[in-house]
């Protein structure tokens, strides 16, 4: 009688699959496959099934499958965990960056998502979230308040903890363009009239340089070249803290336009102790930790200006180069812009239509307006 050939042993390998709805995993303990339902979600049947597979190599589970559920309940991560977890495995996050993302889930996300499980935020949770947020702030603000929720989410996914990010199916609000609203030249003339002497340096450069204020707020004497005529601008000062500028674009060399030039000069010349080469201090001789509106504020009603925040210095110096000729990718270069087809987006309706762009212009602007009021004063003193 022939013998049966030898029956091959079936390897059953560890695995998910779905019927109907529900996934289901399949793992082998201790030579015997068990099967176990999980549920409709395919990335949290992926993690029980990894936690088991942890607990087997580890030699404590013996046979039996134990409870799904407790299983399912180890594997999952509230939202307010994985936030922590998040910020905490970004150590080269930008100081500014870390606390703008520390002020958003404070206030906004974690009151909203903070006790749920990561697979319990749903995309009409969050587009609810999204509405109810953008009724008490600017759609830029809710856009902004939204990205830590996206980048959290998109670690999840990674992780496993859910097989799609919801955020992806939320479309990001329609933003206005930034408020363009410079100061007109007799405006701006007014206003720095009246500042202090220790203001004035500061709001003159902002004026002409086109600089962030965080950007000055770091400015050391090292940084300015008076031969060369050039500022380097290579970071930014926010709250005591000093990071990289805004964007790549940012760090730049700009020009120093003969006004600023010689404003340095005179600061650079004073009395004034320069704290660890810093080039503008605040009244108590401390370098600059945040905006200065408030001075700004006053001056301006002092001068009988209309209000406007202090940033609109910077959108003053881009659309007076502009109204006087310059060329549009010189000006991009002194703002920092990555091209010049931004700085026409935002400032298109002061282009000149002259064919001389040259700085020339601008600096016989400066200097017709600096003899007007050395006119002015000598008749005042006449009289």
């Amino acid at each position: 009688m022939d013998k049966k050939p030898p029956q091959k042993k079936i390897v059953c390998k560890d695995g998910l699959y779905k019927q109907g709805k529900i996934w289901y995993i399949r793992i082998i303990i201790n030579g015997r496959q068990i099967r176990k339902a999980v549920g409709p979600d395919k990335a949290g049947a992926q993690l029980v099934l990894l936690e088991l597979q942890r607990e087997r190599s580890a030699y404590r589970v013996t046979g039996e499958l134990g409870d799904i559920q407790s299983l399912k309940k180890k594997t999952r991560r509230t939202f307010a965990e994985m936030a922590e977890s998040y910020l905490a495995e970004r150590p080269h996050l930008k100081a500014s960056t870390r606390r703008g993302y520390g002020e958003i889930l404070k206030n906004y996300l974690l009151p909203e998502f903070g006790e749920l499980n990561v697979d319990q935020i749903t995309e009409e949770r969050i587009a609810r979230f999204q509405a109810d947020v953008s009724k008490r702030v600017s759609a830029a603000r809710t856009n902004n308040i939204m990205g830590p929720l996206r980048y959290i989410l998109k670690v999840c996914v990674r992780r496993k903890l859910i097989s799609d990010n919801p955020t992806m199916c939320v479309d990001p609000l329609r933003e206005e363009g930034p408020t363009i609203d410079p100061l007109t030249s007799e405006e701006l003339d007014r206003v720095l009239d009246v500042l202090k002497p220790y203001q004035k340096p500061l709001f003159i450069c902002l004026a002409w340089t086109g600089a962030r204020p965080d950007e000055l707020f770091a400015l050391r004497w090292a940084d300015v070249d008076f031969e060369r005529s050039e500022i380097t601008i290579s970071k930014g000062r926010v709250r005591g803290k000093e990071g990289t500028p805004k964007t790549k674009s940012s760090n730049r060399v700009i020009h120093m336009l003969s006004i600023v030039k010689q404003t340095l000069l005179d600061l650079k010349h004073s009395p004034t102790q320069h704290l660890d080469g810093y080039v503008f201090l605040s009244k108590k001789g401390q370098p600059y930790d945040k905006h200065v509106d408030r001075e700004w504020r006053v001056a301006l009603a002092k001068a009988g200006v209309r209000h406007r925040p202090s940033y609109q210095l910077r959108h003053t110096f881009a659309s007076m180069c502009l109204q006087n000729g310059l060329q549009p990718g010189w000006v991009a270069k002194m703002l920092g812009h990555s091209t010049a087809q931004i700085t026409f987006k935002h400032y298109a309706r002061f282009i000149d239509d002259a064919s001389n762009f040259n700085q020339t212009r601008l600096e016989a602007y400066l200097q017709s307006k600096k003899q007007k009021k050395n006119v002015n004063q000598k008749t005042l003193g006449a009289g």
